[in-house]
């Protein structure tokens, strides 16, 4: 028994050192030729030495990068960069990017960050043999793959949000053995431990397979959705045991996502000429979106989703594809996404189908999108304007009235004739590079002008604003890139596209400026980049220097750690001495600090304290610090109605107003339901009394008479005695208090009684003071019982004239999903929206009902999950859209106008600018 045993553990420690000597180690692995870095450490170029810089040429272009950010309870001290270089080389660097080690692997054709665990990353290959690491790149296994990975522009990994190790991925047989004229078809396999086996899924996938997990409603862990091309037809199956049995969803699809809480299909309809959206929040139960009336997407059109993150869909809808005059219709969903409004008309979008569309990071319900002020010319005339109403009104954005150097800008109040105008999402050289971060609360930074449109992007200015969008400063003449740091408590900016070597800095959010110097020779920055977090006060500079270094890339880390050792305090039982401020966001040009029906205070660095904040802050301190009144603010334009010039909701022509009872036959355990009134309360609105425009005149659903009975038949036995006798009783109180006031005081044994007292009967029980003592005792009774009386006759009136009659009963049973107009919270349940036009509403109360649960959203400034298509540039977006047609192209060549990459998430790093629109 001991030689077995010691055989086994003879072999166990073979194998051991066979898997480790496997492993790539990234300093000792000689036998892959790697890359030389010049290294040349704390040159000291700045005016303060506080501020370090540590530079490296690393030979090739950056073509892609991201920061592997360590969680709240890693161990180590500093942030895990990776890039990959025009040379399919992949360098590393756990300190900020201080220093860099090439990965001993060459041939490196994507990088592939898993999106749900920072730890986790994957380098992939053109071969079955690429690498991955889970501990953020200290060491790369190899992993081998059943197939190569797939070169006809569909995914090459998808991820369980859930299960790190669970994986699928999208490869390709040997398609060189396929007879002439036989399309290659992608072949996927699926892992339960991170790719140590593979097992077969499913053969002829279009584009992709996706874990459809994180739905509004639970799922099944395994459920997968695939697309499959049977011909020239694509149909959408799912599947609960890796496609041993399967459903057919769609038989004619063009693409799906998972996007937050739903799962989004985009298909064309049976007639073939249009296109249509199918929605589900359990990822089994469809229902088809419904648009405005009269607006019909045709099947040349396209759909760009723009934001799920308060459970709802925004949606923009192509109007006009035609190359270079690109724009159409955002339309917001219901909870379920499956009603839909129309927000804004002529949203500027470009011919990949991305869209001048951004919500601010942090703060609930405000976004900044770019319109078209003339559409249909080809010479687009754009405008921005902004909404603090989550899409239910838009303006445009305030302009400073004076820039920079104190000079008038000209513009003095935000109108038709002029206004602030920011160039935005279409333009970025890389998408993650935002106007806000959720860690800098209220700030916003971008390039544009004051005037009647938008002009080139090299004729702009740069802007900052501090609280949420309402006003907004120059801060500098020029265009600058921009980067903020330590949660907003540092903003870095370096000019572009001009050639420099000199960046600004701000410590007090842009009172005042410090410039340094970074390299010894003017470069051409590309970018500025921190952790996603932007809580580090180190940046890394990317740049091409001149041609006497060859073809290398700077990468140059800038270090403000040294500037100061004193930790911010934050102090919540002593707000006065410590080193933040609460901030509250309120809609411009109004006293009142509601925003959807309540205030919100934020933990803000007082600019001028100079201090570190470190560790991230969380952030609001209080959701709702009062819920205020209802007012008009609250309400939005319900179905078939439109938003009038008055501020009014008008019944559009033609039109009649919603059958607000169907509610009852879609979901069959609601109780009630309320006559339309032509508005309805915006759902993150938490107001509380006030103006009541909604809701007020309800019925009983079908076969629930006596359940809303019992809810509003009002008061009646011991509940009735006590709203009678109550009053009455308030009524002795009053008269106990001004008897033992008066009669107590002037008691009848009392020194220095005079006639006079006598006389008034101060001192008797029969004087004249106990008359007015019944008098106001019965008039308090009376008034004090008369609002309650009023609003059980209301109460009991309302319920019995608004019974519906028992012929309208609708069938029996329960629904499996429960609406709730608002949570607990009220927040997050879905996006309102009131139209600037006289497009008709629908209801945003339909089908699915929203969650119970709160929202679980951070604002975390995340990167976007990425697609590396290896045969195709795919300009990066964490938006995304869906088209007829999306054929792959070649690197370095942009798709056709009329075919927007599918609805999918793409490569986060390279997306189109056009500097000199």
């Amino acid at each position: 028994m001991a030689r077995y045993f010691s055989l086994l553990l003879l072999l166990h420690l073979l194998l051991l050192d066979v898997f480790r000597a496997a492993a790539v180690d990234l300093s000792t692995d000689s036998d892959i030729p790697t890359i030389q870095l010049i290294n040349s450490s704390s040159l000291h170029l700045a005016a303060d030495d506080k501020v370090e810089f540590k530079t490296n040429l690393i030979d090739g272009k950056v073509e892609e990068y991201y920061y592997l950010e360590r969680p709240p309870d890693s161990k180590d001290k500093d942030e895990t960069v990776i890039i990959r270089t025009s040379l399919n080389i992949v360098h590393i660097s756990d300190n900020h990017g201080a220093s860099w080690k090439p990965v001993a692997a060459k041939d490196i054709v994507a990088i592939y960050p898993h999106p749900y665990n920072s730890d986790y990353v994957y380098l992939i290959t053109n071969t079955a043999q690429h690498f991955v690491s889970t501990d953020r790149g200290k060491k790369f296994d190899p992993l081998k793959t059943p197939t190569e990975p797939n070169k006809v522009g569909a995914q090459i990994i998808t991820f369980h949000k859930d299960h790190s190790d669970w994986l699928i991925w999208h490869g390709q047989m040997d398609c060189s053995k396929l007879p002439q004229g036989r399309p290659c078809v992608v072949e996927t396999h699926y892992s339960t431990n991170n790719g140590k086996k593979w097992n077969p899924l499913l053969s002829g996938v279009n584009k992709q397979c996706m874990f459809a997990v994180g739905l509004q409603k639970s799922t099944d862990e395994k459920l997968i959705f695939c697309e499959r091309a049977i011909g020239s037809i694509v149909e959408l199956v799912s599947s609960t045991d890796y496609f041993k049995n399967e459903k057919v969803q769609f038989k004619d699809i063009l693409a799906f996502a998972v996007q937050d809480d739903f799962l989004i299909v985009a298909a064309v309809d049976e007639d073939r000429t249009g296109l249509r959206m199918d929605v589900s929040i359990d990822g089994d139960t469809f229902a088809q979106a419904k648009f405005p009336p009269m607006f019909d997407v045709k099947q040349t059109q396209a759909y760009t989703i723009l934001d799920t993150s308060t459970k709802a869909i925004v949606l923009h809808v192509t109007v006009n594809g035609e190359r270079g005059a690109e724009f159409g219709t955002i339309l917001k969903s219901n909870s379920n996404g499956t009603s839909y409004v129309t927000s804004i008309e002529n949203a500027n979008r470009n011919i990949f189908g991305f869209v001048d569309f951004e919500k601010m990071q942090g703060i609930e319900g405000l976004s900044i999108v770019n319109t078209v002020s003339n559409p249909g010319d080809t010479d687009k005339q754009l405008r921005s304007k902004i909404t603090f109403d989550d899409g239910a009104s838009w303006k445009f954005l305030e302009p400073p009235s004076v820039d920079s150097r104190g000079d008038s800008t000209g513009c003095a109040a935000a109108g038709e004739q002029c206004s602030l105008n920011l160039h935005g999402y279409t333009e970025r050289i890389d998408v993650r590079d935002t106007y806000s971060s959720a860690s800098a609360v209220g700030l916003m930074i971008g390039v544009g002008n004051v005037g009647s449109s938008l002009t080139k992007y090299g004729d702009g200015n740069t802007y900052l604003t501090r609280d949420g969008g309402a006003t907004w400063k120059e801060l500098a003449k020029g265009t600058y890139m921009w980067e903020y740091g330590d949660q907003g408590s540092i903003i870095v900016l370096v000019e572009h596209p001009v050639s420099t070597n000199k960046l600004t800095y701000t410590f007090n959010e842009g009172n005042t400026w410090e410039e340094l110097t970074f390299f010894d020779e003017v470069v051409d920055v590309s970018d500025i980049s921190t952790v996603p977090s932007d809580t580090s006060r180190k940046f890394l500079i990317h740049a091409k220097p001149s041609t006497s270094y060859g073809d290398k890339t700077l990468l140059v880390q800038v270090d403000f750690t040294g500037t100061t050792d004193v930790k911010c305090k934050l102090d919540e039982k002593d707000p006065s001495h410590d080193d933040f401020e609460l901030w509250t966001p309120q809609r411009p040009g109004t006293s009142d600090k509601c925003l959807f029906g309540h205030e919100t205070e934020y933990h803000r660095k007082i600019p001028d304290h100079m201090c570190y904040i470190g560790d991230k802050v969380i952030q609001p301190h209080a959701v709702v610090v009062r819920n205020c009144s209802c007012t008009r603010l609250d309400y939005e334009c319900d179905e078939n109605y439109y938003l009038a010039n008055d501020g009014s909701c008008k019944l559009v022509a033609g039109y009649s107003p919603p059958d607000h009872s169907a509610i009852c036959q879609q979901m069959p355990s609601l109780v009630e339901w309320f006559e339309p009134t032509g508005y309805r309360l915006i759902p993150l609105s938490t107001c509380v009394g006030g103006q009541q425009l909604a809701g007020t005149i309800a019925h009983a659903c079908p076969g629930h008479d006596d359940e809303f009975e019992n809810r509003h038949r009002g008061i009646h036995g011991f509940g009735l005695f006590l709203l009678i006798v109550l009053p009455f009783g308030m009524a002795a109180v009053v008269a106990y208090v001004l008897y033992n006031h008066y009669y107590g005081q002037y008691g009848q044994i009392r020194l220095g009684e005079t006639d006079f007292d006598m006389r008034i009967g101060l001192g008797t029980e029969n004087g004249l003071l106990k008359y007015p003592i019944i008098a106001v005792s019965a008039v308090i009774a009376f008034f004090s019982a008369l609002p309650a009386i009023a609003q059980q006759l209301f109460t009991n009136w309302r319920g019995r004239a608004s019974r519906p009659s028992r012929l309208y009963r609708g069938r029996n049973g329960t629904d499996p999903f429960h609406l709730n107009r608002t949570n607990s919270s009220g927040r997050y349940q879905y996006a309102p929206v009131v139209v600037e036009d006289a497009r008709a509403l629908h209801d945003s109360d339909t089908v699915f009902g929203s969650s119970d649960e709160d929202s679980d959203d951070d604002f975390a400034h995340v990167v976007p999950q990425d697609v590396h298509d290896i045969d195709r540039a795919t300009p990066s977006s964490p938006q995304l859209s869906a088209a007829p047609s999306s054929p792959p192209f070649e690197p370095g060549t942009p798709p056709s106008p009329s075919s927007p990459t599918d609805l999918l998430p793409v490569s986060p790093t390279h997306g189109p600018i056009s500097p000199d629109r």
